[in-house]
């Protein structure tokens, strides 16, 4: 409309320059013809106006400043189930995993096993030279037979009132005394004999026959598939976020597998040097994943909230009073400060500025401001 105006004084500055410029005239002349131009001027201005108001009538955006508005893209604030989540590295292991060492002393005469053999619960695995003790027994035996003799014979007589009561009670007492004998030289010849205490492989042999052993000595490693589990330490600071039978998301980054499982022990110690407890997870009973010392990723939900406002990350911004993002009101952007909660996997939870199902500005958030007139491009 100014233009409009503009344009139309100059076409009268025109005119009039044009009428002053013709002919010299008298002085009365050239005020008589520039009190017409000013007549002509007037009602031209009032001719302009009047349009003015009839077009502006029919055609609402006419004369409007038009401004240049800002390219965007938009998410919406969603309401949705929010948890948040931490990752920790474990390892596969046994409770039947155990080197199987030797219990008396002696000279080991026979080691019956290999590296990778397959072995049977209670299989012999290595002797321990038994001679002395064999001899022993046999030695035992002898008197025992003679003490049951000699107290079968008091026996007799004491039922009879023949003899003392102290000569029965040594009869029998000599008599027991041989049989505890007799029995505790069993049980150490029997421990001469080292025997798979469950079954599985056999993983190293760190004996040889000849070798002289003493208690403790390690004869074979045994390992069994049986009751595995995965172990992973959790820093102290989730302390009380997890409990037996929480559900856990398990990866196995050298066999590219992954599965779900349950939490089946949560330590109660907190380990001094690293300032971490255990957590022990069930490991399926699948072929491929029962190798101990298999690395494994644990990842457990330490908070969880149902319909939180939930945002992308990427969107927040931050000034001198803290966390914001825009909101589109209208064609405009309009500035929202936020209080955040928990941050995982790229998203945000909203604890106060939004309430869910809001407009927020994604792409182009960072060339606008507060009141910058906007248009959606999704």
């Amino acid at each position: 409309m100014k233009s409009l105006r503009i344009s139309t004084l100059f076409i009268m500055a025109a005119v009039l320059v044009a009428s002053c410029g013709q002919g010299e005239g008298t002085l009365e002349d050239k005020k008589e013809r520039l009190n017409a131009a000013k007549e002509e001027i007037k009602a031209l201005q009032n001719e302009v106006a009047t349009l003015e108001k009839e077009i502006a009538a029919q055609d609402p955006e006419f004369g409007k400043v038009k401004e240049n508005a800002t390219l965007i893209t938009t998410v919406v604030a969603n309401k949705e189930d929010f948890s948040h989540k931490i990752e920790v590295r474990g390892n596969v292991q046994s409770r039947t995993n155990v080197f199987i060492s030797a219990e008396t002393m002696g000279q080991l005469t026979a080691v019956n096993v290999v590296e990778g053999q397959y072995v049977n619960k209670g299989q012999v695995l290595a002797t321990i030279d038994s001679e002395t003790l064999e001899k022993n027994i046999e030695e035992v035996k002898n008197q025992l037979e003679f003490a049951t003799t000699v107290f079968e014979k008091r026996d007799r007589l004491w039922k009879q009132n023949i003899g003392t009561e102290i000569d029965y009670l040594q009869a029998k007492n000599n008599k027991e005394s041989l049989e505890k004998s007799l029995a505790t030289l069993q049980t150490q010849l029997e421990k001469t004999k080292i025997k798979a205490p469950f079954s599985g492989t056999i993983e190293q042999v760190p004996a040889s026959a000849g070798q002289v052993v003493q208690p403790g000595t390690p004869i074979a490693f045994l390992v069994s598939n049986q009751n595995m589990y995965i172990t992973a330490e959790v820093s102290e600071a989730y302390i009380g976020k997890f409990k037996r039978g929480d559900k856990v998301k398990v990866s196995l980054p050298a066999l590219g597998a992954e599965f779900e499982s349950t939490i089946s022990t949560v330590g109660s110690v907190i380990n001094q040097a690293s300032r971490t407890f255990t957590v022990e997870v069930k490991l399926p009973n699948v072929a491929e994943y029962l190798k101990t010392n298999l690395v494994a990723i644990v990842q457990l939900t330490d908070y969880q909230v149902d319909e939180a406002v939930v945002i992308p990350s990427r969107i927040i911004q931050e000034d001198f009073e803290g966390n914001f993002v825009y909101k589109v009101n209208g064609k405009k952007a309009e500035k929202i400060h936020v209080t955040l909660g928990k941050t995982y996997d790229g998203k945000s939870e909203v604890l106060a500025g939004l309430n869910g199902g809001e407009t927020i500005v994604d792409k182009g958030n960072r060339s606008i401001a507060d009141g910058t007139i906007v248009s959606v491009q999704n």
